[in-house]
């Protein structure tokens, strides 16, 4: 794809930096969209948005073009992001844990299953069919949600848990306890952009092949997506979940430690381990539901959380890369085992039981 569009190195880099980057954007976008226009046409509207984007997206022969409706897709994708976890507490306030699952199911599997099927798809349909063939994925939900809002169904609340007040929004700014899920859930998105971004680039750098780079890049994401299957039922079942969040960031701190220290020694194990410790997601996400009263703080704290989270995480791939591109690596890995440290001291106040406000 990148010969016909003639995108350079660093237009690709630039690629990889949008996803954090909108998805923090339309974080804080999103809470004030329920406002105006409720949570289902959000929603709506948001799939609509990807769908358009990724079948046009494939259509154009400009990298120019090409990057704006990349932007344009990932908006609906990050607003998306946001609105489904206040969707979920108002439409089932009392299996939050099980609604949730398919949430995050469907979003990791989204994260995993590309690098798989993409050079399949693109060796059976060309690139251009390759990616217009994902636009068929929303344009399913996207008639769904569609058939919902004509039908002007809401959650089964109240009429109002379809929309954020942001007077809601801006008290999460003196909290404590939100702005610790917010770095929780920041950090792990940080740790999962850099590992998408320069895992396979560091096992290439040393010694190992391109294709087995890109393998551990499909096993570092389809981890996180086997335990989403779990782990949100986890989390409604346990008063904290806070001791996973422990294990899991062990997980990453060891995982890269030998990817620091000796990265083709157990490559496979570096990969595991750095696969688990970056499943800490699936959790966040669903605490956001768990640790809001209503479905209208739930969609002030899912802004709140996603908006400042992804920001946070749209500064890994950039900082990492710069750093491990040096002659000396250290910086880099003091970095990413220094943003665990963090993530650790912040788990039990970001896990705490009861609602925050």
């Amino acid at each position: 794809m990148a010969q016909p569009l003639g995108i350079t190195a660093a237009f690709l880099a630039v690629i990889g930096m949008l996803p954090p980057l909108i998805f923090g954007i339309a974080g804080f976008l999103t809470p004030r969209l329920t406002i105006r226009w409720g949570a289902v046409s959000v929603i709506s509207l948001a799939m609509i948005i990807i769908s358009a984007g990724l079948a046009i997206r494939s259509a154009t022969g400009s990298p120019v073009v090409f990057l704006l409706l990349s932007a344009f897709a990932l908006i609906g994708m990050g607003i998306g992001n946001v609105v489904i976890p206040p969707l979920v507490k108002g439409f089932f306030p009392t299996r939050i844990g099980l609604f949730s699952t398919i949430h995050v199911a469907a979003l990791q599997f989204g994260t995993f299953i590309p690098p798989v099927l993409a050079v399949p798809l693109a060796q059976g349909l060309g690139w251009r069919g390759s990616l217009a063939a994902w636009s068929l994925a929303a344009a399913v939900p996207a008639a769904i949600w569609l058939l919902l809002w004509i039908r002007r169904v809401t959650p089964e609340t109240t009429p109002s848990t379809a929309v954020v007040s942001s007077g809601r929004y801006l008290e999460l700014f003196r909290s404590g306890r939100a702005w610790a899920l917010m770095l929780m859930t920041g950090i792990t998105s940080f740790n999962n952009f850099i590992l998408f971004t320069w895992l396979p680039m560091l096992f290439v750098g040393a010694g190992l092949s391109e294709s087995f780079g890109g393998a551990m890049l499909s096993l570092v994401t389809a981890i996180p997506f086997l335990l989403g299957l779990v782990l949100p039922m986890f989390a409604e079942r346990v008063r904290s979940p806070v001791a996973a969040v422990l294990g899991f960031s062990a997980c990453l701190a060891a995982g890269y430690l030998g990817l620091w220290l000796a990265p083709a020694a157990a490559p496979v194990l570096w990969t595991v381990l750095l696969g688990l410790g970056i499943s800490t997601f699936p959790l966040a996400l669903t605490l956001i539901s768990l640790r809001s009263s209503s479905a209208e703080s739930a969609a002030a704290l899912s802004g709140f959380v996603q908006g400042l989270g992804y920001c946070l995480a749209a500064t890994g791939p950039l900082i990492f890369g710069f750093l491990v591109q040096s002659n000396v690596v250290w910086p880099a890995f003091a970095l990413v085992l220094g943003s665990v440290v963090v993530k650790a001291i912040v788990a039990a106040r970001a896990c705490q039981p009861g609602a925050i406000s």
